[in-house]
């Protein structure tokens, strides 16, 4: 079963990618044109979170919604682009791909 995203997952997954994004929640705040303690007082769900402030930060961490929402913190660059390279091959050239990665494993 499928895990469900709450509040508190696009929370912490806002955490995850401003630190792997190597931006302090102070740096974060202020390129979001906020004052210094914005994204802490998010963290912290003292303030809540609107979704054109989660766009803009997507933006800033350079992350699409849909990996956000979808891949959370099991996002790599590499795994996106595979997942990319797959999605654009034809049907039979999936199968193909499909067959060797079960001969691989």
């Amino acid at each position: 079963m499928e895990k469900k995203i709450d509040y508190n997952e696009i929370i912490h997954r806002i955490g995850y990618f401003r630190t792997k994004a190597n931006l302090s929640a102070r740096e974060t705040s202020l390129r979001l044109g906020y004052s210094e303690q914005f994204m802490k007082r998010i963290e912290n769900k003292s303030v809540e979170l609107k979704v054109s402030t989660l766009l803009d930060f997507l933006d800033i961490v350079d992350v699409t919604p849909q990996d956000f929402f979808y891949m959370g913190d099991q996002y790599n660059k590499e795994d996106k682009n595979v997942l990319d390279l797959y999605n654009s091959l034809s049907a039979d050239a999936k199968q193909t791909i499909i067959d060797l990665m079960k001969k691989l494993k």
